[in-house]
């Protein structure tokens, strides 16, 4: 199958499909922090790249729905996989909807080629504020010289085309936030720290430094000043899409908890030791959480979001910062009393649900910040002005 027959499949039957090989080459990849070349290269081959791609431009034209059901599946079965490759699919559909002609040239670029967008916003001091970028991007005859660092560029080594965030000074003098996607630049970016960490430790996610990086002004992603815009506008594809990720992990440990239950005995008891109360009880609040997770991700992904983006583009931006914020925490219980069921073989090194529990964590580390986020919600739900400064003033 091709990225242009993906129109006539379903992404989440593709994700079924994949998943088996993905779990099986997991723990490998875990162990020794490389990258799933092979998991990506399946991926685009069936088509799955292309999944958030406009049918009309030969892709599927999935919606939020089907790609979270897809990330969901893919999580389940290797968790850096799917945080990998949502960089791309979430990416692309956010471009979508600034439009234009990156838009259109990002489409042929992964329908025809295979292309994969590996994006850039995460910034040493930053602090998740991706609309903020501390990246300079200087004008230069037919472009912009961009300088500056990125943290966490996930899905780096697969990547044909970077989708990055500099900032250029405008007409007074202030910075301008804008966005390129530009193919993968021969010089001008750097790996200064190759990925290694506890957990996603399969993900890519390295740090580069920009030194004189040359891109043409037409390869900018909507208007100057416009990348704020898209984040808002967008943000139901990227903070659903990762919370869709965190919840396949926590569905996939529960699963893996309650087969292995339903199958272990002790010397000391004729039954498995899914009969014992304690047992049943956490398996109970486990799958409670789990239900909770759901709801709330699946609530937000089935929203009007044109419409609460046009009456609150702010308040549709928390709502949205909120759930995911909600999500990844439930997720994160769910996979620590998978671990509490299982006991101390959990923790051991050949089990898969050590490499769940240490995945899971990063839910609650990747923006959007949870402090800021619950700051930010209670002060609109109660009048206060969100975005005023000094931050206890207004």
């Amino acid at each position: 199958m091709t990225a242009r027959t993906l129109k006539a499949a379903d992404p989440v039957a593709l994700a079924t499909e994949l998943a088996a090989s993905f779990a099986d080459r997991a723990a490998a990849h875990d162990r020794d922090g490389s990258f799933p070349h092979e998991n990506i290269a399946d991926l685009v081959a069936s088509g799955y790249t292309a999944m958030t791609v406009p049918a009309a431009w030969g892709g599927g034209g999935a919606g939020l729905e089907e790609l979270c059901r897809a990330q969901e599946t893919l999580a389940a079965a290797c968790a850096s996989t799917a945080f990998a490759v949502n960089m791309h699919v979430h990416g692309i559909a956010m471009i979508a909807g600034i439009g234009g002609d990156q838009a259109a040239w990002a489409y042929r670029a992964i329908v025809e080629d295979g292309a994969v967008i590996a994006g850039g916003f995460s910034e040493p001091g930053v602090g998740g504020n991706w609309w903020h970028p501390t990246t300079s991007a200087r004008p230069v005859p037919g472009g912009y010289l961009l300088n500056g660092r990125k943290g966490f560029f996930t899905g780096f080594p697969a990547a044909d085309l970077l989708f990055l965030s500099a900032a250029r000074t405008d007409d007074r003098g202030l910075p301008q936030p804008v966005g390129f996607l530009v193919p993968k630049p021969g010089r001008g970016v750097r790996v200064t720290a190759e990925w290694d960490a506890a957990g996603m430790r399969a993900t890519g996610s390295h740090s580069l430094v920009l030194e004189d990086c040359y891109v043409e002004a037409g390869r900018m992603v909507g208007e100057p000043g416009a990348l704020p815009l898209m984040f808002i506008q967008g943000v139901h594809w990227a903070w659903c899409s990762f919370a869709s990720v965190f919840l396949g992990i926590a569905r996939g440990a529960l699963g893996l908890v309650v087969r292995e239950q339903r199958g272990r005995t002790l010397h000391v008891l004729d039954r498995t030791v899914a009969h014992l109360p304690g047992v049943q009880f956490k398996v109970a609040e486990a799958r409670t959480r789990l239900a909770a997770a759901e709801a709330h991700l699946y609530q937000a992904v089935r929203a009007d979001h044109e419409a609460a983006v046009a009456a609150d583009p702010l308040g549709h931006y928390i709502d949205m910062s909120v759930m995911k914020n909600s999500v990844c925490r439930l997720a994160h219980e769910v996979v620590t009393l998978a671990m509490q069921i299982q006991g101390g073989s959990a923790l051991l090194a050949g089990h898969p649900l050590q490499r769940m529990y240490r995945d899971v964590v990063a839910g609650l580390l990747v923006p959007p910040n949870s402090d800021v986020t619950a700051e930010w919600a209670g002060k609109h739900a109660l009048g206060v002005p969100v975005l005023a400064e000094p931050r206890w003033e207004g």
